[in-house]
């Protein structure tokens, strides 16, 4: 592929999956999340300060860590970090069944020697939101927020430990649940922010996502249907963009379903089609618009009352710290082990293999890592665990690291 081939490709894979196969699992995560409130809410005691009409629930963590590699390098930079955090959770009702709810949970990473990369986090999962029942409808007003900075969890990180960026999901879901048939359509206003520097490689970018899936359930617990989704994508003006707007859409199919009392299984696939404007460029580029198939599979299983995990895999197309593409084949296998009394015992593998584009520059890399975890209840609130975590990355661009990263961390319930 010529120079500036590898170029188009790679901004075009930038958005294609982000604003493809993530708009289908935001409806998802959304009812879900739902859910969940809806079960914490008719639980005694779960919310433990009263408010006026709110509830509250409040909770605290500190954390230490030692990270051998803190800026994923060959060359290793060692550092302590502690990490004190705050999280709350609030539920208004505004009837019986309509209620705002918002969670938020974050903090603050203080470096001891490399005191620039201190820096604010917010966790994945805060957000704010409205829910409203009416009839078969489920309508979710929502603005889903997160600060994250941790770069050994984004395989496509390397060279930096100025790691951070805001990511903003505004918009709404609205489910029309039919028994056997269900229905989700939404809308997203998505931006995302770079906090980590001004280099002219990392570009802010934001989309108006709509999306749509319809399922029916051929049978109890079993939901099999099409989804799709469009967007319109905008990035701030740069001299190293090729565009600054695109359009794309996707097409694909899901299957859910709990194949035996102890198995169940989501998948889907896809393909997607992505438009760039290029402008003044157009007549040096080939082909104005890429296309590819998006892939994800998960399987849940409960091998014995002593193990339980999950394992998962596909192929996702993501927008990267570098303001590039990443082109990923994954895979996980996550496990929880009961076979220590009053002790939680969790174990993880992973790999993430592909390619990615920043700038004018094309890598291929594998990532392999794992972790093993131990957590015990202290007391009634207070809560104790231990982390060991291990990365390697080998990439043909000489961008190599391997970490190893110890943690304790101690969660106060109030």
């Amino acid at each position: 592929m010529a120079f500036g081939g590898r170029v188009v490709v790679g901004l075009v894979l930038m958005v294609q999956a982000v604003f493809g196969q993530e708009t289908v699992r935001l409806s998802l995560a959304s009812q879900e999340a739902a859910e969940a409130r809806r079960k914490a809410a008719t639980t005694l005691g779960y919310y433990n300060l009263k408010l006026g009409p709110s509830a509250w629930r409040f909770g605290s963590g500190l954390g230490v860590e030692y990270n051998d590699n803190v800026r994923y390098t060959e060359g290793k930079i060692d550092d302590f970090i502690i990490r004190p955090g705050i999280s709350a959770q609030m539920l208004l009702p505004v009837s019986d069944q309509n209620s705002i709810n918002l969670k938020v949970s974050g903090g603050y990473s203080a470096y001891v020697e490399n005191t620039g990369l201190s820096q604010f986090f917010i966790n994945p999962g805060s957000e704010l939101s409205f829910d409203i029942y009416a009839g078969d409808f489920w309508i979710n007003l929502h603005d889903r927020f997160s600060i994250n900075q941790y770069g050994y969890e984004d395989p496509t990180v390397a060279g930096t430990g100025d790691y951070a960026r805001l990511e903003n999901a505004a918009g709404l879901t609205t489910i029309w649940d039919l028994n056997k048939a269900i229905v989700r359509v939404g809308y997203d206003h998505q931006d995302f922010v770079s906090l980590s520097g001004d280099s002219p490689s990392i570009r802010d970018g934001s989309a108006e996502v709509v999306f749509a899936s319809a399922g029916y359930a051929p049978k109890a617990e079993m939901l099999v249907g099409l989804e799709s989704g469009g967007s319109l994508v905008t990035y701030e003006e740069s001299n190293y963009a090729l565009f600054t707007e695109a359009v794309q859409w996707n097409a694909g199919a899901f299957f859910d379903a709990r194949v035996t009392e102890y198995i169940t299984v989501r998948s889907g696939a896809g393909y997607t089609v992505f438009t760039p404007d290029f402008g003044p460029y157009e007549q040096f580029i080939e082909d104005d618009r890429l296309d590819g198939i998006y892939l994800r599979v998960e399987m849940r299983h409960r091998l014995n009352q002593y193990v339980d995990y999950v394992l998962s895999g596909g192929r996702n197309i993501s927008y990267t710290f570098y303001g590039g593409t990443a082109d990923l084949y994954y895979a996980r296998l996550q496990a929880t082990w009961r076979i220590l009394n009053k002790i939680s015992l969790s174990t993880s593998l992973d790999y993430d293999g592909g390619s990615q584009y920043y700038g004018i520059t094309e890598e291929d890399f594998d990532r392999y890592g794992g972790s093993i975890s131990l957590g015990r209840g202290l007391t009634r609130s207070l809560s104790s665990s231990i982390r060991y975590s291990y990365y390697m990355r080998d990439s043909d661009e000489g961008r190599d690291y391997d970490v190893n990263i110890v943690s304790l961390n101690f969660n106060y319930q109030f």
